[in-house]
């Protein structure tokens, strides 16, 4: 019995987290696949994929001025090469 309302708990929690989470299709720009997520109107997780090498860098904001910046600056870096931050 402890295993299902154990189950039941994550379950709950995840479609709690689902509700409140937007997301966006991917978009592709300079060489970069972005994918951006927004929780509960003032957390962002930003997904970056190089086209050329398949680096990722995945970053978490909780502030949007900081988001756009770090999203402005990788557009500015070259997607052929290896980034390390």
């Amino acid at each position: 019995m402890q295993k299902n309302s154990s189950k039941q708990a994550r379950l709950n929690r995840y479609i709690k987290i689902a509700q409140k989470t937007k997301s966006w299709h991917p978009i592709a720009k300079n060489g970069w696949i972005i994918k951006f997520s927004i929780f509960d109107g003032t957390n962002f997780l930003i997904i970056f994929v190089s086209q050329y090498t398949g680096q990722a860098i995945i970053r978490y904001f909780d502030n949007e001025d900081n988001a756009c910046l770090f999203i402005n600056y990788i557009l500015e870096l070259d997607a052929e090469q290896e980034i390390n931050l």
